[in-house]
């Protein structure tokens, strides 16, 4: 078993392999078994692009009349991952000469290379638009994954024989709802991914993986890019016209998302989110992230106090729980207060992008029925 782990806040927490090692370490098992059928394997060695080597148990193996499927169940370790746990399937058959020249399936092939053809099967999607790591129309089997297939499989795979390997998800399309993967365009699956072969636990490389692709996708199609925070934020910039292909979800990192967008030469920006988040961008703050920074109450206070209201008031704003809270206790007639607050985040996302861009900023209050506090344009 794959043992590896890092420490995370005091805590070892264990790795696990990505969906590309899996999609390798089956390939590799079926490939071995396919010219080798009284072979008993239980396990399967793969190297990683990090040069780490990684041991996988075999789910299942199914042998058929010309062609072996091996399976290997996903593991995440101690990383809550959508795909953990599941069915990564690898099914490969013996292939002719002339079956080899004839293959032009466009849609399903993805890459001919001398010896092996890979094949994109169910649950793995399909990419329906431009600007991610492979071609509209080919399953999303990322660069990473098909050369380690491709390796592992040329590994044990005999002189002079070629083979076809089709990768499966069973549960790959239900799957895929809990990922950014509709988001991107990629439709009917899961994608097959990893650049190091390893899950690292509670990993922000992976976050920050997805929304610089979901920026550079549609920065494709438009000059200006709406930047919010989370689901409930993509709900809000709906509700208030705003295109779905333009709404970019930046998680907490605001100045992440806010670097990508100034990059790819991004005209103009809005952010809009929720005034907990938001209040944390007046003072500065571009990982929102709570561990990283709990200013949000001291927002309130502090331009209240600047403002001119009692102390009373001060006080009673910081001891308040949440922004919401605070919010709904103030009431009415504080719109001065959300105008500076908001003024304030629009000055400071415009010194983070040089005033590279327009900014224009929206915040709201509210979860089911989010209320406008402010927003920068009439």
């Amino acid at each position: 078993m794959f043992e590896m782990y890092v420490e995370s806040e005091g805590k070892n927490l264990r790795c696990g392999y990505t969906t590309g090692s899996c999609s390798a370490g089956c390939a590799k098992a079926a490939t071995l078994l396919l010219f080798d059928k009284d072979k008993k394997i239980d396990r399967i060695k793969i190297m990683s692009p990090k040069n780490i080597e990684i041991e996988m148990p075999i789910h299942k193996i199914e042998v058929h009349n010309d062609s072996v499927e091996c399976t290997i169940l996903k593991f995440s370790g101690d990383d809550p991952d959508a795909t953990s746990g599941i069915e990564i399937k690898a099914s490969v058959r013996q292939i002719s000469d002339e079956e080899y020249t004839s293959s032009n399936d466009e849609f399903n092939e993805i890459e001919d290379i001398d010896v092996v053809v890979l094949r994109g099967g169910l649950g793995v999607g399909k990419v329906t638009k431009e600007g991610l790591f492979v071609n509209k129309g080919e399953p999303a089997i990322n660069p990473v994954p098909r050369h380690m297939i491709k390796e592992e499989v040329m590994s044990v795979l005999p002189n002079g024989k070629r083979v076809e390997v089709t990768i499966s998800v069973p549960r790959g399309e239900e799957v895929a709802k809990r990922t950014f993967n509709e988001r991107l365009g990629i439709i009917g699956g899961i994608s097959i991914l990893g650049t190091s072969g390893i899950v690292y636990p509670m990993s922000e490389d992976a976050l920050k993986a997805s929304i610089k692709i979901e920026i550079k996708q549609k920065a494709l199609n438009s000059d200006r890019l709406i930047l919010t925070f989370g689901n409930l934020g993509e709900n809000y910039c709906l509700g208030e016209g705003f295109p779905k292909e333009e709404i970019v979800i930046c998680s907490n990192y605001i100045g992440f998302a806010l670097d990508m967008c100034r990059s790819l030469n991004v005209k103009s920006v809005v952010v809009c989110g929720h005034i907990g988040k938001m209040s944390k961008i007046a003072y500065g703050c571009f990982n929102t992230h709570s561990r990283v920074t709990g200013v949000r109450l001291e927002v309130f206070a502090l331009e209240l106090a600047l403002l001119g209201y009692d102390l009373k008031l001060v006080n009673k704003v910081l001891e308040e729980k949440t922004t919401e809270g605070c919010v709904k206790m103030l009431g009415d007639g504080f719109e001065k207060l959300y105008e500076n607050i908001g003024s304030k985040i629009k000055s400071k996302v415009e010194q983070y992008v040089y005033n590279e861009m327009d900014v224009e900023i929206s915040t709201y209050y509210g979860a089911s029925n989010p209320i406008l506090l402010w927003k920068s344009w009439s």
